[in-house]
């Protein structure tokens, strides 16, 4: 048996819109509210008073990671033992050494909240590996 691969493509908005109304039937619809865990506890990191220890996730790989939520609102985010894809990145200025390989990222704009740096550094490290 011969088999073509045609490749994949999307179908067409007209078929799309046949087969969602199938699929849905003509039942009522209804809104479903989103659990809101924080994004720290949906990345699997634990948390310990105001220290929280995880790994920053990305495409690229995890890298081990620690917060510390100080007085005021201000967070300290610390990764351990950046890569050389890291070290040659144009932000690299933004990591301060803090003894034993672990080094403070410094953020111009201050994050609202651990989750929201979480998010900040996995973008930067997959910025890194993608630049």
């Amino acid at each position: 048996m011969r088999i073509n691969d045609l490749g994949s493509r999307p179908a067409p908005a007209a078929l799309r819109d046949l087969i969602s109304r199938v699929v849905r039937g003509h039942g009522p619809t209804l809104r479903v509210k989103r659990q809101e865990i924080p994004y720290w506890q949906e990345r699997g990191w634990k948390r310990q008073g105001n220290i929280y220890t995880g790994s920053y996730q990305t495409g690229h790989g995890s890298f081990l990671g620690q917060i510390t939520e100080r007085r005021g609102g201000n967070i300290e985010f610390l990764l351990y033992s950046p890569s050389q894809e890291i070290r040659q990145h144009s932000h690299w200025t933004c990591f301060q050494h803090r003894g034993d390989d672990w080094y403070l990222v410094h953020m111009a704009r201050r994050p609202v909240d651990v989750s929201s740096g979480i998010l900040i550094i996995e973008r930067l490290i997959t910025e890194a590996y993608e630049s």
